[in-house]
């Protein structure tokens, strides 16, 4: 059976999110720099990684190897075509990382955004405990009793993604975080149009 997110059109995806009334593309862009270069890392997997948002700031004299992992191949065609300057570094993988027979590459950081909600905590940490990349880098998003998918022009195209969304509260990801042997080491919080709010929490791995 085929995952809902692999019949959303991406230019409906990234409409959707860079709306006024959204704004969350905007956001995502300007945290995701932020989570490249805030630790000293060369190694990158990007879960979630749709068009590419972000990778604009990936400097490959200084970061070997990107991983976008995605479910929907036609993503990852356009996010090639997109970034064919950073071809020497970047590795696109269609994977469905809610099917535990797919692994996580070897990473020094994961980065995933908007992501757990969609696969839910328990698979997310047992993903990591595979192979405990030394950095954690995540967001996720608060909603004040109002849909996760704010009301858009193209709302129509998220009803199916709908049923799959998980809420992720931050104490609950901490929590399990914690049991794997990660700790938090940053956490922000950034307001959004009607008055939702992504939570940016950062994790180490004690034993790195």
């Amino acid at each position: 059976m085929s995952n809902p997110w692999e019949r959303i059109p991406l230019q409906d995806y990234e409409n959707h999110m860079k709306l006024p009334s959204v704004q969350q593309l905007q956001k995502l862009n300007k945290i995701m720099k932020s989570q490249i270069y805030k630790y000293k890392i060369s190694t990158i997997a990007i879960l979630g990684i749709a068009g590419g948002n972000g990778l604009e700031f990936i400097d490959n004299s200084r970061i070997k190897t990107v991983y976008g992992i995605d479910i929907n191949k036609n993503y990852l065609d356009i996010c090639n075509e997109k970034y064919k300057n950073l071809k020497d570094c970047l590795v696109l993988k269609k994977l469905d990382l809610s099917n535990l027979s797919n692994d996580l590459p070897k990473v020094d950081i994961v980065i995933a955004n908007l992501f757990i909600e969609y696969i839910g905590i328990d698979i997310f940490i047992k993903q990591l405990s595979k192979n405990f990349p030394q950095y954690v880098s995540c967001v996720i998003q608060k909603n004040p009793d109002i849909n996760f998918v704010s009301d858009s022009p193209y709302i129509k195209s998220f009803d199916e993604i709908s049923l799959l969304h998980k809420d992720i509260e931050k104490a609950s990801l901490v929590k399990a975080m914690n049991t794997i042997g990660y700790s938090l080491i940053f956490s922000e919080e950034y307001l959004l149009p009607n008055m939702k709010k992504f939570i940016r929490l950062d994790f180490t791995d004690k034993q790195n």
